[in-house]
């Protein structure tokens, strides 16, 4: 929180501007507002704004080593306490699924939002003390033997129905019971753990949660080769993705999803992208056919081979038209078809009147088959009288 002037406080997160607090004229019951809180204790708000149900999800988020200075310098805050309430205009009606509760053993440090049980009013979440102290260390794993670290789990004793809520799973000090049922744990927004029991009188103990890592192969739709250098990406609930890539063989593996439906984008060097529909509820064996290289070079090379040979047919038969054509051979030049009547002009075959004198072809006489021009003269010989 930066304060921004004239009792105006500036809310950021991630450095992200969130918003402001109201302006000082505008200063209710919340009492934020002022350049200092004065000898009431200082207070951090949250809401679902203008919410008409209960169904949105709120974190939770885990909050800890929250500091406070008084006229000198920053230091821990030796008490926290939380209220949960409806907000002015809420439906007030509806169960209100959310809750503040502290993280067990652990001083300035809670959890707030959706699966935490909520408090009474007004609920002191430290300074915390323990009485009969227990140490028991957690080891979560997934289907596989691989070992995996929830964000937060709830455990409820069933004798006294207290709940605990751990953040930290090794050497953490809870109070002493004959045994604890895990009620929740979180592990990418989805609970893989609900109703394994803990012993209190155990300082370690294995528990297998409902987390999978899903061997995936890539191969051609067509002729089932194996497709390496695919990446297959993929969103988990809670926003997060995981991106992985095929071998030599085609191979690659999804780790530790939680249950849940998930689309698989996968792309293909030099092929199509596609996307899969799968449910993950237990282990399973993912296949991907694609349209790789192989099977778009199926796709197009034949189209591509049919008109080549069209063409070359259609080349080759226009070669054999042309060899099976007759050849004449050219008119002499040196010997004139005809020649003019009147002023004796040697006339073409497509010559039909003289283009000199204008008379037609008709009235001109034809030359002799081999005609004998002097020899000492190449002027063609006087027309008939």
């Amino acid at each position: 929180m930066v304060h921004a002037g004239n009792g105006v406080w500036s809310f950021y997160m991630d450095g992200n501007l969130l918003g402001e607090s109201p302006l000082p004229s505008e200063k209710n019951y919340l009492g934020a507002g002022a350049t200092s809180s004065g000898n009431k204790a200082p207070a951090g708000i949250a809401e679902v704004a203008q919410a008409s149900d209960n169904k949105d999800i709120i974190g939770p988020a885990e909050f800890k080593d929250l500091e406070i200075r008084q006229a000198g310098p920053w230091h821990q805050m030796p008490i926290g306490v939380s209220h949960c309430c409806y907000g002015y205009g809420s439906q007030t009606g509806l169960p209100n699924l959310y809750g503040v509760s502290e993280v067990e053993g652990h001083n300035n440090d809670f959890l707030a939002g959706s699966n935490i049980r909520q408090p009474p009013s007004s609920t002191t979440l430290w300074p915390t003390s323990i009485l009969f102290p227990t140490q028991v260390t957690l080891n979560f794993i997934d289907h596989s033997g691989n070992p995996f670290t929830p964000d937060w789990i709830s455990m409820q004793d069933p004798g006294s129905g207290n709940v605990l809520y751990l953040t930290s799973y090794r050497s953490q000090e809870i109070p002493q019971s004959s045994s604890y049922k895990i009620s929740y744990a979180y592990w990418h927004g989805v609970n893989v753990v609900n109703g394994s029991l803990v012993s209190g009188s155990a300082s370690s103990q294995t528990i297998q949660g409902s987390v999978f890592s899903i061997p995936v192969r890539v191969v051609g739709r067509f002729y089932s080769l194996p497709v390496s250098g695919a990446t297959v990406l993929t969103f988990l609930p809670d926003s997060t993705n995981q991106t992985v890539e095929t071998g030599p063989e085609g191979n690659a593996t999804l780790a530790q999803l939680p249950p849940g439906s998930y689309n698989l984008r996968v792309t293909v060097p030099y092929g199509v992208r596609s996307i899969v529909k799968t449910s993950v509820l237990g282990p399973v064996n993912i296949s991907i056919p694609v349209f790789s290289i192989a099977e778009l070079l199926t796709v197009i090379m034949p189209p591509i081979a049919v008109a080549i040979a069209v063409v070359l047919l259609a080349l080759k038969r226009e070669h054999a038209r042309r060899v099976a054509m007759p050849t004449t051979p050219p008119y002499p030049i040196a010997i004139p078809v005809a020649f003019c009547g009147a002023c004796g002009k040697p006339l073409s075959p497509a010559e039909f009147f003289c283009t000199t004198c204008g008379t037609p072809r008709s009235r001109s006489t034809q030359p002799s088959p081999t005609p004998q021009l002097p020899a000492s003269s190449s002027a063609p010989p006087p027309p008939p009288q």
